[in-house]
């Protein structure tokens, strides 16, 4: 059976273009120290899954191995309570009052109306 083309001539089942991989842009874009989200919004990648598949082939092709800061950490947009009540909050490469969170800071915790506030 062939495979569905899409207006652009790129193949795929939606009429979406896919990202396409560039070598030399994810290496540098990795090289200046970008995050996987700000990797991903740089190249139009769409899905974090997309990302890690060029991550692994640029691994390959470069016999060299590369971290991306947040391509391999769960989203934090979406926390659960756990069972005993403790909410588990991943804040590593979040910026407060443009400074990094480390371990060891303290915040005072407000719950106003239907939202729950982190203030430093």
């Amino acid at each position: 059976m062939a495979k569905k083309k899409n207006q652009d001539g790129s193949e795929g089942s939606s009429g979406i273009p896919e990202s396409r991989y560039n070598a030399r842009a994810l290496r540098e874009l990795i090289h200046a120290g970008d995050s996987a989200t700000e990797i991903m919004e740089k190249l139009n990648i769409r899905h974090k899954q997309t990302l890690r598949q060029h991550v692994l082939k640029l691994i390959s092709d470069d016999k060299q191995y590369y971290e991306v800061r947040g391509l391999y950490m769960k989203s934090s947009s979406r926390p659960k309570v756990k069972k005993n009540g403790v909410l588990c909050i991943n804040l590593s490469g979040v910026k407060f009052d443009g400074r990094d969170v480390v371990e060891g800071d303290e915040f005072v915790v407000n719950i106003e109306s239907d939202h729950i506030v982190l203030r430093m």
